[in-house]
């Protein structure tokens, strides 16, 4: 029973998380007035990634890969089409430059919760 109750909260704070990194991420790339959506996309995918295996009480590396796909098929359908902002020089042409923002990150953050997990259980 504890592991249900932390696996569930686990899941609100990963979706809190998510809430609060897009709604930062798109803040400061407005202030820096940089393309907005790979922004929020790539910081939001790492920032749901590290703390899905964060708050998981056990099976760390399984449940930072399932919120990685899980991130992935929602990124599928909340990123929608994507163009080139107006100021480019292929401006409203359809990209997948958000999305392919979107996925690398999670995998980099994969990536850095199996060797962050590896070398924690080493010592």
């Amino acid at each position: 029973m504890n592991q249900v109750k932390g696996f569930t909260l686990s899941i609100v704070i990963v979706i809190i998380s998510f809430v609060i990194s897009a709604f930062s991420a798109g803040l400061l790339a407005d202030l820096a007035g940089v393309w907005k959506k790979p922004i929020i996309g790539a910081v939001a995918a790492f920032c749901v990634v590290i703390v899905g295996y964060a708050t998981a009480p056990s099976h760390k590396r399984l449940a930072s890969a399932i919120w990685l796909i899980v991130g992935a098929i929602s990124a599928w359908f909340l990123a929608g089409d994507s163009y080139y902002p107006e100021d480019y020089e292929h401006a409203y042409q359809l990209t997948i430059i958000p999305l392919l923002a979107t996925y690398l990150s999670g995998l980099l953050a994969l990536l850095l919760c199996i060797m962050w997990h590896k070398n924690r259980t080493r010592t």
